[in-house]
């Protein structure tokens, strides 16, 4: 905070469950990215909704003049424990410079939060990178098996903690009933897929649209809602929902959502559709099961981990058109009761609290 996004709310909500027993300091970005690499529209969350934790924003990671300024914020605060979340190598430079120069001037230790190893987007020397960020760190915690593995070809000798992605539980504020949400959008009687969150290449929106028509041909009530906003260029899809002749079919809300309007879409939706072309882990199905809902996902890196075949979702036999379609039937033909009563299930897994026994 108040950066946005997913990995924001994660920090947030792991320091809100730490504060729990302990106290808390977030140590945040004065600026997270320089605007000219930045693909999106916005970096900081407009949200009504604020955190309250104690929160300093003192890094710029692309100016070296401040990590040394954070590192003594960090110190002089004295914590046992210094936590952080890595997830592309851009922030690789300033991370392993305060950590190394913080283990040289303090006894406490230093946990990581990884997200990623094996990165979407290709970035030069990543491994020496990583390497760089993560090698003094004292525990590092890999949010799928994907990642584990990953990590362990990386830094073999390394502490490596095998974890998990914990629930958002923060946008369900029970405004909205499925009939109530379904009325605002204008979806009665249509089966939604809901494809949601920050829109990048890996992430399949491509594939899913060109499945569109042979799902429309199986399931003729199908209607494709398409929420978050679109790093790069949007015509690339208006194009081929247009080509597709796609338009009736697909509701496209093309911009970055605050908090509060999360809740309208996901309780619209009958499945979260996961349609990528690579992933570790993702943090959106974390909230589709919060608020029960089941998803349907492409066989790739850690989303078989977290969609359980035939229980809460069906995970596609490959990463084609056509698996993609007999996916979402066969989604369709499950008991959605008995989905919904796997997923409340399968949610105890994934709470904050037992995330957090990790980190300590």
């Amino acid at each position: 905070w108040p950066r946005r996004g997913g990995i924001a709310q994660f920090l947030t909500l792991m320091a809100e469950q730490v504060e729990v027993e302990h106290q808390v300091k977030i140590f945040s970005f004065i600026k997270q990215y320089p605007k000219l690499i930045f693909p999106g529209k916005d970096q900081i969350n407009r949200s009504k909704n604020k955190s309250n934790l104690p929160t300093e924003s003192v890094l710029i990671p692309y100016n070296p003049f401040t990590w040394e300024k954070t590192e003594k914020k960090i110190r002089d605060w004295q914590p046992d424990i210094l936590v952080v979340k890595y997830w592309i190598p851009f922030f690789a430079p300033a991370f392993g410079y305060i950590i190394r120069k913080y283990k040289k001037q303090s006894c406490g230790k230093v946990v990581y939060v990884i997200h990623n190893i094996t990165f979407h987007e290709k970035w030069a020397f990543a491994d020496k990178l990583s390497r760089y960020a993560l090698g003094k760190a004292d525990r590092l915690i890999c949010m799928s098996d994907s990642v584990y593995q990953d990590a362990k070809k990386l830094l073999p000798q390394a502490n490596l903690v095998k974890g998990f992605h914990p629930t958002y539980n923060c946008y369900d504020l029970q405004n909205y009933s499925r009939s109530s949400a379904r009325t605002e959008l204008g979806m009665i009687g249509k089966k939604v897929i809901l494809f949601f969150g920050y829109i990048k290449p890996y992430k399949g929106l491509g594939l899913l649209l060109k499945a569109m028509p042979l799902i429309k041909q199986k399931l003729p009530k199908a209607h494709l809602l398409i929420v978050g906003e679109v790093y790069g260029d949007d015509s690339l899809y208006l194009d081929l929902i247009d080509k597709l002749h796609l338009n009736e079919d697909v509701t496209f809300v093309r911009r970055f959502v605050a908090n509060e309007e999360v809740e309208l879409y996901f309780k619209a939706a009958d499945v979260l559709a996961l349609p990528y072309l690579s992933a570790t882990q993702s943090g959106v199905v974390q909230i589709a099961y919060d608020m029960e809902l089941g998803a349907v996902c492409t066989p790739v890196g850690g989303l078989p981990e977290l969609v359980i075949n035939n229980q809460t979702g069906i995970v596609a036999e490959s990463v084609n058109e056509v698996a993609l379609c007999k996916a979402f039937v066969e989604y369709f033909n499950l008991d959605l009761a008995s989905v919904k009563k796997n997923i409340i299930e399968e949610s105890k897994k994934f709470s904050w609290n037992e995330f957090v026994k990790l980190i300590f």
